[in-house]
């Protein structure tokens, strides 16, 4: 057995966080050519699905592990197509806000269902976060009718949760490539059905912009940062991960501003600031075993 030398893995859950963040600037670009959340949805699995199923084959001893990240790839894929919905519905920051609760929602989880009780600064980090996300809401602008988008949007949260707590210490390990490939195809069992279903009109961005749009939400919002994460959370513990992910909140609500031209207010510049110092509270996790540290 070879063990490679320790790799910080908040760092690669940091850098993952960053490209995450991303999703909601690609996302509105593609609704803007007319497409549906269900394409964008689609869109941004499909490419890392063809990729990763090249690596689909799992020895026996493994095949629990595997059904096990496939059921968490198929309730992603429910997830994202409620939060894209959510974000092509409702005004940005409030689906945008509801999503980046879910280091809110990890500490919770958990706590109740992984008993992994939180320290102090855990429950302090996962409070500034959560008054991060209060700060953008704005129950005056939301639509008539909205009551269902907002609950199905919550779905992303609790669903991205429990992948935080649960890639974080998986009970067996996979190699990474093969647990992309049953999580990518969870994703499209869900999603290519939907897709058919609703029989879009338009499954195609019409501009250079829109083709750019969809390798940019396929390979920079959803295949790299998922290797990221899969790779560092091991090496790092859930609360660390969970808070670290806030940070996608903050990526978020900047390129929406600089890059869309979504005007930031008083209170969604405070939310940012929050949520930096929540990053600077420190975690005190487990070290993860040398065992985690080994990738075939």
């Amino acid at each position: 057995m070879n063990i490679k030398p320790p790799i910080n893995g908040q760092y690669l859950v940091l850098m993952a966080a960053f490209f995450y963040g991303l999703n909601p600037f690609f996302a509105q670009l593609l609704f803007k050519e007319g497409l549906g959340a269900e394409m964008v949805s689609l869109y941004r699995f499909i490419l890392p699905a063809i990729f990763f199923a090249f690596f689909l084959r799992t020895p026996r001893k493994n095949w629990s592990e595997a059904s096990r990240t496939l059921v968490l790839g198929i309730a992603g894929g429910i997830s994202i197509f409620a939060y894209f919905h959510a974000l092509a519905t409702l005004p940005a920051a409030t689906a945008i806000l509801i999503y980046y609760s879910y280091p809110v929602f990890s500490v919770l989880i958990g706590w109740t269902v992984f008993s992994r009780v939180p320290s102090q600064n855990s429950l302090i980090s996962a409070a500034l976060v959560a008054i991060a996300a209060s700060l953008t809401v704005r129950p005056e602008a939301l639509p008539a009718g909205a009551l269902l988008s907002i609950a199905a949007c919550f779905l992303a949260p609790l669903v991205v949760a429990t992948q935080v707590q649960y890639l974080s210490n998986p009970r067996r390990n996979l190699p990474t490539t093969n647990r992309m490939g049953w999580i990518t195809i969870g994703h499209i069992i869900v999603l290519l059905p939907i897709v058919l279903w609703i029989g879009p009109t338009q499954v195609i961005p019409v501009s250079l912009i829109g083709l750019l749009s969809v390798l940019g939400i396929a390979l920079l919002a959803a295949a790299i940062p998922q290797v990221l994460f899969m790779v560092g959370a091991p090496r790092s513990c859930a609360d660390k991960n969970a808070l670290v992910g806030s940070l996608e909140l903050v990526v978020a609500l900047l390129t929406g501003a600089i890059l869309l031209g979504q005007n930031l207010d008083r209170l969604e510049i405070t939310a940012m600031v929050l949520i930096v110092l929540a990053l600077f509270i420190k975690q005190v996790g487990e070290k993860p075993s040398g065992e985690r540290l080994v990738y075939n």
